[in-house]
């Protein structure tokens, strides 16, 4: 139940992205802030004082990708972004583009039909016939009473 709370959790965060990102912005200021002022009662240069609250706070877009990826759907995220870059590639090159496609589009019909094939062939009863009592077979008989070998 947690697991889904948390995933239905990180759906919203989804959505609400652009919220998110600007409170995250503000609390890191915040904090360099509130830092920049103590190294400001410690005595130090406003210039050193806010060099020395960033150095102490950490790398600022190393946390923000933290947050990010704690926050959201990552495999959605970075599937949304290959085909964002799958779309902008086949802008680029369209002539590409149709060869591939082209070549998809024989490969999986030729398999599709193979496999019908395969499918139909080995996997299918044959039909029943009806009156099948009624049917004679044919055969060639050899002077010495045995069937010769006809196919």
């Amino acid at each position: 139940m947690r697991a889904l709370r948390r995933f239905l959790h990180r759906v919203v965060n989804v959505v609400t992205r652009r919220a998110q990102e600007e409170r995250l912005r503000e609390e890191i200021a915040e904090h360099i802030a509130l830092q920049t002022e103590e190294n400001l009662r410690a005595g130090l240069s406003p210039v050193e004082a806010r060099r020395q609250a960033m150095l102490k706070f950490g790398g600022v877009e190393a946390m923000k990708q933290d947050y990010r990826a704690e926050r959201g759907l990552p495999f959605i995220e970075n599937l949304l972004g290959d085909l964002r870059n799958a779309g902008r590639t086949i802008r680029r090159m369209p002539g590409l583009a149709a060869v591939i496609i082209v070549s998809l589009a024989i490969g999986i019909g030729v398999n599709a039909t193979i496999f019908s094939w395969i499918q139909m062939i080995l996997f299918q009863p044959l039909p029943a016939v009806s009156g099948a009592s009624n049917f004679l077979l044919v055969e060639p008989r050899s002077e010495t009473g045995g069937y010769a070998g006809a196919s």
